[in-house]
């Protein structure tokens, strides 16, 4: 009884967590991915291989949000049905919140790999940081990522909630979200990150001579770099936490467990769902932070909006601008005309 006040404060601070957190992390992360998308379409990273993986990472970001955490959001909180009523919709958005994040994840990882490349002295492997070269990457990664989980679509069932099969194919699913979906990707992710950090130092060794052209190019590569890396390191930390969890409530899942045990469980897997959610939603946060040609970039696709919304609107209020006397310039025109008539 004496654990009894302890239980229930567990208990309430993890459903005011699993309430409001993913509200905040939904329009934060939804305003970012949009504003990513507006910077990253911006005609000067166009041609830029690094800017097409943020982009694709940006685009999935979105629906990870805009889709998985709303409709998990919708029937944790309001007894939102429709997956335990229909088929169709159980296959589908246990297809989507499982290949929207890892897709996204892929694009990270294609554009570490991507910095990686770029920052290498043999030619051969800047060849593959070209824009020509990314688009057939990203395409031959989609079709990668789309058919490597479609069976949790085939497997997906009512039963009378909408589940995955049970038995031998419950424990290739853990072992495949556990290395498939996390080791393999941030371990790439780490191991590209830590690549270019080498080619970087080696590559301040060589003193070799730039022209403006080729010293802006270097900083715009420099930007990309900083931006990848702190999106890899930020992003392993939060699937860190949420891997760790996984991997302890596998490993203690045939233990049986007192009512703190399982409040403490139930907790922490509320507080690490939203750090998962909220890798896919700190994306343009950690740009801007870090990368003022990003920021630059960004307020200058935002200026460039707004002209648009608001066309003309200087000659409208320049015609009826007034003198210091209270006249107005149209008035004046019209005096001196008739003067000179």
């Amino acid at each position: 009884m004496d654990s009894d006040p302890t239980v229930t404060f567990i208990t309430n601070f993890g459903n005011t967590i699993n309430f409001y957190c993913p509200i905040i992390i939904i329009t934060l992360g939804t305003i970012g991915c949009i504003c990513s998308f507006i910077t990253f379409t911006s005609q000067k990273l166009r041609k830029s291989s690094c800017s097409l993986y943020f982009l694709g990472a940006a685009i999935f970001d979105l629906i990870t949000l805009d889709f998985g955490t709303v409709t998990r959001f919708l029937s944790d909180n309001f007894e939102y049905g429709v997956q335990v009523q229909s088929q169709v919709y159980c296959k589908l958005r246990t297809y989507i919140v499982n290949v929207a994040p890892a897709t996204a994840t892929c694009f990270i990882v294609l554009a570490a790999m991507d910095r990686f490349m770029s920052t290498s002295s043999k030619p051969i492997y800047r060849s593959f940081a070209t824009i020509k070269r990314a688009k057939w990457i990203a395409t031959f990664s989609l079709v990668l990522c789309f058919l490597s989980y479609l069976h949790y679509m085939i497997f997906a069932q009512l039963r009378p909630v909408c589940s995955l099969q049970r038995g031998t194919y419950s424990v290739f699913t853990i072992v495949y979200s556990i290395v498939w979906t996390t080791l393999i990707p941030y371990f790439l992710m780490l191991s590209f990150g830590f690549g270019t950090k080498y080619h970087i130092r080696s590559t301040r060794q060589r003193v070799l001579p730039f022209n403006s052209h080729q010293r802006r190019l270097q900083r715009t590569e420099t930007q990309f770099i900083t931006m990848t890396l702190f999106q890899v390191g930020l992003s392993s930390l939060l699937i860190f936490a949420r891997s760790s969890y996984y991997s302890y409530n596998v490993i203690t899942s045939g233990t049986q467990k007192t009512a703190y045990q399982e409040a403490l469980n139930t907790f922490f897997a509320q507080l690490t769902t939203q750090f998962f959610y909220l890798n896919y939603a700190k994306s343009f946060y950690v740009y801007t932070l870090c990368s003022k040609y990003f920021r630059t970039l960004f307020k200058e696709r935002m200026k460039k909006i707004y002209r648009r919304l608001l066309p003309c609107r200087r000659n409208h209020v320049g015609r009826h601008q007034r003198n210091p006397n209270g006249r107005t310039i149209e008035g004046l025109q019209a005096r001196h005309a008739q003067g000179n008539s």
